[in-house]
């Protein structure tokens, strides 16, 4: 998606460009200089919405961002048509200024009046687009080693678009439509691509209605990301920040927990929701391990849905339980205990054994969330299988890719998997509303201990048993076992991962 993303804001920016000269030249005439205003202005916004793209992708690093800015794109493309008719009324409309009274063509006549004029009518929409480029860039970067890459490719693909949107638009859309017409199309397609990015970062709770979507860009226009409380710890630049009323915890730039502050126990992140999978597999669960604390927002949600469970966290970072106590209202009790500890470690010193061990631990970074390797090699799941009860059951939270060229690490932490525990069940996290796999999204693995051999059917008639029953108290539970995927996993082309052997940093090209 990125790189049609690229490519259609590439083609957009010129094919505006083409347009306008048909704009201006009734007005300034075809000269030299109705050229040079339109290159100069078009350079000029595309240079600040290079910076101002960059400055925005950092501080907020998702589709959705990009998403508003190209809707808003989309409406200051729609916008030219009414200042065309402000700044150049018809000769009827003319005749109605009052006597002595300079119309706007007139003040615009002068030299400098197709500068002006071109400026008013394009710098919004091309500084706009502009921002696609490192917007896009920070999104695709995976590492500093390949950011490079990433960002060549994208520059590469946006200035075939050019060359496509320029050609097309003089070559094609122009001969066989109006300039008005295709200003039309133009902002229809980009707002279309807004709004796939909003839906990729956005998915309406419960079915809420489209209007919501509709809605998130006024919504993000009025409340920006504040941020509350930031820090350097031993392990990671840990930020707090508020935007509207859900507050997130960021480890630098890669998104860890959200709460809704009017709602905490509802799921930001539905990720959190399909952890309750796990119960499916083991209703009778009275012992569970987390491995990662982050918001706490998944633990503090078991505690509360399930009355008699005892739940161990092992956390690696006292700064990240300090900020789940300041800002996200987690708080230990005789149920629920924090160990400070490296999650591999707390399981080759602990006694203890475990119904559930969640495995959700993430490290940030600028580019990306990544996995500690040390936790997803044999050694670490035959450790945790060991801790496991005899019915017991490993839940991860994968954040990786199933399909395309960035999925080896993916399949490599599978086939390690399948080479400890009997049988794994996957189920990406909405995976029926967006089916398709190629970009990072959460992927719930979960391996019992001992073989069950369950059916998809049993699966979700369990889940919907145990919802009716009052056991479970996320209602969604049939919709989320529903989301199994059945589909064979190819693994012959990425290795087992070994403590002697895990190049998690380098399987992905």
């Amino acid at each position: 998606m990125v790189w049609l993303i690229a490519f259609l804001c590439g083609a957009i920016v010129m094919a505006l460009e083409i347009l306008g000269a048909r704009i201006l030249q009734p007005y300034f005439g075809s000269g030299i200089l109705t050229w040079a205003s339109l290159i100069a202005v078009f350079l000029a916004a595309m240079s600040g919405g290079y910076f101002l793209g960059g400055w925005l992708a950092d501080r907020f690093p998702t589709f959705t961002g990009l998403g508003i800015l190209l809707l808003l794109a989309s409406g200051s493309i729609l916008l030219i048509l009414p200042m065309e008719r402000w700044l150049f009324p018809s000769l009827e409309t003319a005749r109605n200024f009052t006597v002595g009274m300079e119309s706007l063509p007139e003040r615009l006549a002068g030299r400098y009046g197709v500068l002006v004029a071109a400026a008013m009518f394009f710098w919004l929409p091309a500084m706009l687009l502009a921002t696609a480029s490192p917007y896009l860039i920070r999104l695709a970067s995976k590492s500093v080693a390949t950011t490079g890459r990433t960002a060549g490719g994208i520059y590469a693909v946006s200035t075939v678009g050019s060359i496509v949107g320029t050609l097309g638009c003089a070559f094609f859309l122009l001969p066989q439509q109006g300039v008005r017409t295709v200003l039309w199309e133009l902002a229809l397609v980009i707002a279309a691509v807004a709004i796939v990015c909003l839906l990729t970062s956005y998915r309406p709770r419960n079915g809420h209605h489209w209007l919501t979507v509709l809605l998130l860009p006024l919504l993000f226009s009025v409340t920006s990301a504040r941020v509350i409380y930031q820090r350097e710890s031993l392990y990671h630049r840990i930020i707090v920040e508020d935007v509207g009323n859900i507050r997130y915890l960021r480890f630098d730039a890669s998104y860890q927990s959200g709460m809704d502050l009017r709602d905490p126990d509802r799921a930001v992140f539905p990720y959190t929701d399909y952890l309750h999978l796990g119960i499916v597999f083991k209703p009778d669960a009275q012992k569970v391990l987390f491995v990662g604390l982050g918001g706490a927002t998944a633990p503090k949600k078991f505690r509360k849905d399930y009355p008699s469970m005892t739940i161990h966290i092992a956390e690696i970072d006292p700064a990240v339980k300090e900020v789940a106590e300041q800002f996200f209202g987690f708080r230990e009790d005789e149920r629920m205990k924090v160990f400070i500890d490296d999650g591999r470690v707390y399981l080759r010193k602990t006694k203890e054994t475990y119904d559930l061990i969640v495995l959700d631990a993430y490290f940030g970074s600028r580019y990306e969330v990544t996995l500690p390797f040390h936790l997803v090699t044999r050694e670490f799941f035959e450790l945790a299988k060991a801790r496991l009860s005899d019915e017991g059951v490993v839940v991860f939270n994968l954040v990786g890719r199933l399909e395309g060229a960035q999925s080896r690490v993916t399949r490599a932490i599978l086939k390690t998997m399948r080479a400890v525990f009997p049988e794994l069940y996957l189920f990406p996290v909405e995976y029926r509303q967006s089916p398709w796999l190629f970009g990072r999204r959460n992927l719930i693995l979960i391996a019992p201990k001992r073989p069950l051999h369950w059916t998809p059917d049993a699966i979700i008639n369990r889940a919907r048993q145990l919802v009716q029953e009052g056991k479970v108290k996320v209602t969604r539970l049939p919709d989320f076992a529903a989301d199994l995927y059945r589909k064979p996993i190819p693994t012959d082309d990425v290795p087992i991962l070994t403590d002697d052997y895990a190049p998690v940093e380098f399987l992905n090209p």
